[in-house]
């Protein structure tokens, strides 16, 4: 098997992991509903979800992509890549340096008070920056299934 298809299956295996655990977040918090003790155990659980097993899956997903235009499969210069890879970037800030804080914010409130209205509005900032940066995720993977030129 050519080192590129190699590649191409760990990519996408890779991006398969990581928007699939970032897809169950909601559904995990809506099971938790207000319930003071599975609450926190629940956003605790998502946060190590994240960083154990979706991150991780998102920086395989550049290394091997960045390694299939190395070698020579691709180019950095093709519309869909370089926007691809733009995103890319944009998401993993939005991801870094906003929902990372709304969720530990998320937690802290979780903690006090679930049926708090600083609960509901930490919550709703979770909510909103984790569909944003899941929508993000899913048009990068659209890009790449359809090669758009």
């Amino acid at each position: 098997m050519e080192p590129v298809t190699i590649l191409k299956i760990v990519h996408v295996l890779s991006a398969i992991t990581a928007v699939g655990a970032n897809l169950t977040y909601a559904f995990w918090i809506g099971r938790a509903g207000r319930d003071r003790e599975r609450l926190p155990w629940t956003i605790e659980a998502i946060r190590r979800l994240d960083s154990r097993i979706a991150n991780p899956a998102y920086i395989v997903v550049l290394i091997t992509g960045i390694a299939m235009v190395l070698l020579g499969a691709y180019s950095f210069e093709t519309g869909w890549i370089a926007v691809s890879i733009a995103l890319y970037v944009a998401t993993a800030l939005m991801g870094i340096l906003a929902f990372a804080p709304a969720i530990r914010r998320q937690l802290a409130e979780a903690e006090v008070d679930p049926t708090s209205e600083a609960y509901t509005a930490a919550a709703r900032r979770s909510t909103i920056l984790g569909l944003a940066t899941t929508a993000l995720a899913v048009v990068i993977v659209i890009l790449m299934v359809g090669k758009p030129s």
